[in-house]
């Protein structure tokens, strides 16, 4: 018989063939099984421990002298439960361990004025209407650039026309400059705080933006589940803190 079968079952090869050994010979001594298997002698001794215990194996003691033997193969059916019930246990740390793969991190970098506006745009093709989302407002010196002004005046009119909602937090400093972009435009709440908050940020669906107007404008879009929270939950407790 082929050791195949009994090492799809779980046993080594090694193992399969001294089971194998043991059923042919019945009650047998070790060196027998040494020579019977062509296997090292500190490989059957280590194989026959560990079919000891797995109880797929016994021994008796004539004298001194240990002769082992095969037991029924039913006790595989012993055998199989107790690998099936020690999976059993580790069944919920498994399915753990896929959901959390499951919430896979990405990274996506874009650059130049073009990259900022794919990367903003990506919340006008992944949101529907009444869903909302939030930002971090970008530093005041950045709002004074005409450029920069128009890019986010025209990317908020599309974003009210399809009623998406969104809510923003900046400084109080910067209270008039964002009230320039924002004019009219429906479908905003925006809050002002005294404090130093991040800049440049945006939180939607499981994305987190992170935008820097420097010499080459940069969005870089974090796809992450947990990040993402964690910034909307940020945001959310500077929200109740900050005024109209």
């Amino acid at each position: 018989m082929k050791t195949e079968i009994l090492e799809d079952m779980g046993l080594t090869t090694a193992e399969a063939k001294i089971y194998l050994a043991l059923l042919k010979s019945g009650s047998t001594k070790s060196g027998k099984i040494i020579d019977s298997t062509k296997l090292q002698s500190s490989t059957v001794y280590h194989v026959l421990g560990s079919l000891l215990e797995k109880g797929l194996v016994s021994y008796v003691l004539q004298g001194k002298i240990k002769y082992f033997q095969a037991t029924s193969p039913e006790n595989f059916l012993s055998f199989l439960d107790e690998k099936k019930r020690k999976f059993l246990e580790i069944l919920p740390q498994l399915k753990e361990m896929e959901d959390l793969s499951k919430q896979k991190q990405t990274a996506k970098v874009y650059e130049g004025f073009n990259g900022v506006q794919t990367a903003f745009n990506d919340i006008l093709t992944t949101m529907s209407k009444d869903e909302e989302y939030y930002f971090f407002q970008i530093m005041k010196k950045k709002l004074l650039d005409d450029r920069i002004i128009m890019f986010f005046k025209n990317y908020h009119i599309k974003r009210a026309e399809k009623g998406i909602k969104v809510k923003g937090l900046t400084l109080r400093k910067s209270k008039n400059l964002v009230n320039n972009i924002f004019k009219g435009i429906k479908n905003t709440k925006i809050r002002y705080l005294d404090e130093f908050t991040p800049s440049g940020i945006v939180i939607y669906n499981n994305k987190v933006i992170t935008v820097d107007w420097s010499n080459i404008p940069t969005a870089i879009v974090i796809e992450s589940e947990s990040i993402s929270n964690s910034y909307k939950k940020f945001f959310l407790e500077k929200w109740k803190k900050a005024k109209q």
